[in-house]
């Protein structure tokens, strides 16, 4: 028989549903929690943002993102939303970007540093680069004014920022951010707040903005500074007269949560999959910057850059296996009940703790998915889009589990529960796979709830289904997305949504999870 492209697709396809997860069997939990929450919305619950969920490319390969693979994965998460998803375009490189009207053979070149893809690269960008400004109809866009290496060049600017501007359309530029990582170039807060107020004058009389248009991103400061608030973070920079003049609506701060320099189960259990360590680092540093924001007063504070983590010698099982997938949800979720707007999954094609790499410039050598990008999809469906949702913490001082509550906020009504069981389990370690059940109260005259699970039957190290083949599958609900099978569009392994229904015993439902997964219970 003759082999076709189709064909071929035919076989992957079966193959990747003869591995599909299947959930009749359940063993024995290990260990039972029972939560515990009230029946009407507390006052501590909180806002649950709709536009909440984030991706982030950086500014030298923007133009790299801007094909159909991207756009199918940036439209699967901005059909879970209620809002169109903000796309931040930034980094490093967004300083030391410039435009050359003459460079027409190719979108950008690297001129110095460490050309093509080190953080310490300087790009000329062409007019075929602000093309990709055009694509992901259905999201908007954060754009950085580049500010070089603090003496910036004002043609180069606006140059960056106009056609950026022109491209993408001005109501699809959510936010204009004054810089990346200020300080440093930037050595005070005053010195940061002087130059950026010059380049905010700037862009509002070239953009033709308000005075007092809420616009601006400000900060963008590395997580070392966010920890440390030296030599400044969000706190200082209003301290300092950032929003004065009621024109920032982004106070932004950086995060990568991983800092050891070994990498096995171990170190993954104790620093990604664990929700203390989450919570220790957000710690006295980070909660400053958010309280300084706090009470909302229009100024929103978010986290613009993120990733498991960046240290040298990482695999990319470990940077963005279903470990760190895990890890992504419970980030993420634990930085929405802490007033937090906004989490960017950030990353560039090269980079491995990245959702996607959209070319062939990656360490695969292709087009791939890497499983955290379906953590964002989890969280997208867990805040929902048919309705507005505040969220609670029910476990904050677990270490190995975790969970959190949804509130319908007009009903004010236990609405969705997520449960994540963070014990880490390898398939290739041979031992059982342990399980954690979780006990949730249910409303009465409720008789059953429905259970959607964030699965793979290899366990931690899962790369997912382009870079680990079916056998390290990742799903959410029985579905997967990867670029050989469906180009990031999605699709569901047995052929249809897998959901469970658990029976209601005495008001009370009880899920068990396995080591290593997470479920949303419907209530």
């Amino acid at each position: 028989m003759k082999t076709t492209t189709s064909t071929l697709l035919g076989r992957v396809l079966v193959l990747s549903l003869s591995l599909s997860p299947s959930y009749a069997a359940e063993a024995a939990a290990s260990a039972t929690k029972t939560l515990s929450f009230p029946n009407s919305q507390p006052t501590n619950a909180v806002v649950a943002p709709p536009g909440f969920v984030s991706v982030g490319f950086e500014t030298a390969f923007a133009d790299e993102y801007a094909n159909a693979f991207s756009e199918n994965l940036v439209t699967s998460l901005a059909d879970r939303m209620s809002v169109p998803p903000v796309i931040r375009i930034g980094g490093t490189s967004g300083d030391r970007v410039q435009f050359d009207p003459n460079l027409k053979n190719a979108n950008k070149v690297c001129t110095k540093g460490e050309c093509p893809n080190g953080s310490n690269a300087y790009f000329t960008l062409g007019p075929g680069y602000f093309e990709g400004f055009k694509t992901f109809p259905n999201a908007k866009f954060t754009i950085q004014a580049p500010l070089g290496d603090g003496t910036y060049n004002e043609t180069q600017l606006l140059a960056y920022v106009q056609r950026a501007w022109n491209a993408a359309g001005a109501d699809r530029i959510d936010a204009i951010a004054l810089g990346n990582e200020p300080s440093v170039y930037w050595k005070t807060a005053k010195a940061y707040y002087d130059g950026a107020k010059k380049v905010q004058a700037t862009l509002t009389k070239a953009l033709g903005l308000k005075a007092d248009q809420r616009i601006f991103e400000i900060a963008d400061t590395l997580d070392g500074a966010a920890k440390s608030h030296k030599p400044y973070a969000v706190q200082e920079l209003l301290a300092a007269g950032f929003d004065s003049d009621k024109t920032v609506k982004y106070a932004a701060e950086h995060w990568y949560q991983g800092t050891a320099t070994t990498f096995n189960i171990d170190t993954l259990q104790a620093e990604l999959m664990n929700h203390k360590a989450i919570k220790d680092r957000f710690g006295a540093g980070y909660m400053k910057s958010i309280n300084a924001v706090l009470p909302d007063n229009g100024v929103s504070y978010i986290l613009s850059e993120t990733g498991s983590t960046i240290k040298p010698g990482a695999a990319t099982n470990y940077r963005s296996g279903f470990g760190a997938t895990l890890w992504s949800v419970d980030f993420q979720l634990a930085a929405m009940t802490r007033g937090i707007k906004r989490v960017v999954d950030s990353g560039r094609p090269t980079a491995t703790h990245a959702s996607w790499s959209p070319n062939n410039k990656g360490e695969d050598g292709r087009p791939v998915v890497r499983p955290p990008y379906v953590a964002n999809l989890f969280v997208a469906d867990f805040i929902g889009k048919d309705k507005p949702r505040n969220i609670l913490s029910l476990l904050p001082n677990q270490e190995f589990i975790s969970s959190y509550l949804m509130y319908d906020r007009a009903s004010k009504r236990p609405d969705r529960v997520a449960l994540l069981n963070l014990k880490a389990w390898d398939k290739g370690s041979n031992k059982d796979r342990g399980s954690q059940a979780f006990v949730i109260p249910v409303a009465a005259g409720t008789d059953s709830v429905r259970v959607r699970r964030l699965h793979s039957d290899f366990g931690v190290w899962a790369t997912g289904f382009d870079i680990g083949g079916a056998k390290e599958n990742v799903t959410w609900a029985g579905e997967q997305w990867t670029y050989k099978i469906d180009k990031g569009k999605g699709h569901f392994v047995g052929g249809k949504l897998q959901e469970q229904t658990i029976k209601v015993q005495d008001g009370k439902a009880t899920i068990n999870v396995p080591d290593t997964e997470a479920a949303i219970v419907y209530l």
